[in-house]
């Protein structure tokens, strides 16, 4: 079994950083890997509901993702199944007393020790979440001062006011 963790901190709250997590369309600006992600089975991240996520690069293999537990804008738990492995996942959005969010992901992954286009599982997941996770946060960046910038412009009225 390997299992691996990561964090990052973002300026952003955790309402618009599960908003943004929670909608599958913008995960390929994060990690360009995907093809089609779509709910096949219950409502999107209800217990039990299951997600299929097409995997495009670095080779070409579907995951069954069925989501364990919920509680939006807090935490997320999955358990992923995909070319004989099995892995549970983790996500909490932690508020920081300063404002923004810690995100934090870990899990567990159980597979055969089969090399998968020509890396390991663990060099595989490693340099997926790094990746996947700063991307994330650079994005939630840009919303949180984007949200910031519209909060403190002045409001706009019609000419004919």
């Amino acid at each position: 079994m390997f299992r691996f963790q990561y964090s990052v901190l973002t300026k952003a709250e955790p309402a618009l950083c599960w908003d943004l997590f929670s909608d599958c369309s913008r995960w390929n600006s994060f990690a360009n890997v995907y093809g089609a992600i779509e709910w096949t089975e219950g409502l999107p991240w209800q217990p039990g509901s299951r997600l299929e996520i097409e995997i495009l690069r670095p080779f070409a293999t579907r995951i069954e993702h069925v989501i364990t537990s919920c509680i939006p804008r807090r935490r997320v738990g999955w358990i992923d199944h995909a070319m004989g492995a099995a892995m549970a996942q983790w996500v909490t959005f932690e508020e920081m007393t300063k404002g923004g969010t810690r995100i934090h992901t870990w899990g567990d992954l159980v597979h055969s020790g089969k090399l998968i286009a020509g890396h390991s599982a663990e060099d595989l997941i490693t340099g997926f979440t790094k990746v996947w996770y700063e991307n994330f946060r650079t994005v939630c960046d840009q919303l949180a001062v984007g949200a910031v910038l519209q909060a403190e412009a002045p409001l706009a009225f019609p000419s004919d006011c």
